[in-house]
């Protein structure tokens, strides 16, 4: 009865032991995007000598510090001793949808690891489309001067539950088609501009042409006073006339007539010419 429970208590020292062994210290996955399709992705492996995931995508350039053999979607790895295992792939994990983009990686994670980190570098030009999206939603965004980056850390993760990180980003600049409606948009304003300012100098020129048909003459008489412009319009109709025959048709003094002619002729509409005892005003513009 003794020997019995003692082999039942080796029995169970053996495989929570063996339980413990299976434990992975780390597991690293550092993502780096390099175009619309691709990605080129590092695993670090801490403390373990053997160590296999599934990758749900295609893999392609699989290299490593140890012998890997990929059997379809596994990925086994065996180590002569418990030093880092280094494993890079490029894989299309990447999907585009116009001027969106999303990245997916999805694993199956054979043995129990203690912590698990992960790190997604996004291209140059890109933001993250909406922080929702992204999944585990523990995260933290982090930039290096040029890139942003999406990190996660995860402890005790069970491979019983499966692995995977979604990241969904946008350029910051706008599409082809953005860029098209631009300059289109410019080519018409353009034109517009142009029509604009071929309509506004044809516009001034008749306008100009119709300043330069205003004669000078009829700008002066029609800032002429009442009594100027009575003055002046005798002396036009009759062309040369006497002064004194200003005063009769006029209506005005002597002295008012004087003073209205001495002030037409300041203006250049009248000249009046000293004649014996009598003036002779002549007009000068017509």
């Amino acid at each position: 009865m003794d020997r019995t429970k003692y082999l039942i208590s080796l029995l169970v020292f053996l495989f929570s032991l063996q339980a413990v062994v299976a434990r992975v210290e780390y597991f690293g996955i550092d993502s780096q995007i390099i175009d619309d399709t691709n990605a080129n992705i590092k695993f670090t492996i801490y403390k373990a000598r053997d160590f296999s995931f599934r990758f749900y995508g295609n893999i392609r350039n699989i290299s490593s510090n140890v012998d890997c053999y990929l059997d379809g979607e596994l990925i086994y790895c065996r180590s002569e001793n418990e030093t880092a295992i280094n494993i890079q792939i490029v894989s299309d994990i990447v999907a585009r949808a116009g001027n969106t983009y999303s990245f997916n990686i999805q694993m199956e994670l054979k043995e129990d690891v203690d912590r698990v980190t992960s790190l997604v570098t996004l291209p140059i030009g890109m933001i993250i489309k909406d922080e929702k999206e992204i999944f585990p939603s523990n995260f933290r965004t982090l930039s290096n001067g040029r890139n942003i980056l999406v990190y996660w850390e995860l402890e005790n993760v069970s491979s019983t539950q499966p692995l995977g990180f979604r990241v969904r980003y946008q350029s910051v600049q706008p599409s082809p088609e953005i860029f098209r409606k631009f300059y289109l948009l410019i080519f018409i304003l353009v034109v517009a501009l142009f029509f604009v300012t071929f309509y506004a100098i044809k516009k001034r020129k008749v306008i100009i042409k119709k300043i330069v048909r205003v004669r000078p003459e009829k700008i002066l008489v029609e800032a002429l006073d009442e009594y100027e412009r009575k003055v002046y319009e005798i002396v036009r109709e009759a062309g040369k006339i006497k002064q004194n025959e200003i005063v009769s048709k006029a209506g005005f003094s002597k002295a008012r007539v004087s003073r209205v002619l001495k002030s037409l002729a300041e203006k250049k509409l009248v000249k009046v010419e000293k004649r014996g005892r009598t003036n002779i005003v002549e007009i000068l513009k017509k």
